[in-house]
């Protein structure tokens, strides 16, 4: 009986993480853009204590699907005297399918990263790299990803 339910259990998961990156002409993208202007502003805060003035240039979306977006982008901030600088991010977007599934609606994580900088053939091969193994992704960031109030 044991051995059964926990079966059933492994089935769900794994049914849940196929599901999970499912190819959806409407991914996150959208979401996830919208939702990056204060991701940053509270990241610069929790991590940098930088309050305000932080600007994002050039974002582009290296993977999206239904439950997964990462994009990356050049964040500008001022230091204390004032001094612009610049440096790479990525921001992670997820769906968590496994809360969803146990809450009965959406839930969303974030994470807002540094980055190394990439010229644009390093930038397609992340890309390739995204689709190849979008699974793997999935259950990376969904770990390590803060769930959005």
């Amino acid at each position: 009986m044991i051995i059964k339910n926990i079966s059933y259990y492994f089935h769900l998961i794994a049914l849940i993480l196929l599901a999970s990156c499912s190819s959806s002409p409407e991914g996150l993208g959208k979401m996830a853009m919208k939702r990056l202007p204060d991701a940053l502003e509270k990241a610069m805060e929790d991590q940098m204590s930088v309050k305000g003035g932080a600007r994002i240039q050039s974002p582009e979306i290296i993977f999206d699907c239904d439950s997964l977006c990462i994009i990356h982008f050049q964040a500008v901030a001022k230091d204390p005297s004032g001094k612009e600088y610049s440096f790479p991010v990525r921001y992670v977007f997820v769906r968590d399918a496994f809360m969803s599934a146990a809450e009965g609606h959406p839930v969303y994580s974030e994470l807002v990263t540094g980055s190394p900088t990439m010229d644009s053939s390093e930038v397609e091969k992340l890309k390739e790299y995204c689709r190849e193994h979008s699974d793997e992704l999935y259950v990376h960031y969904a770990g390590a990803a803060n769930p959005i109030p």
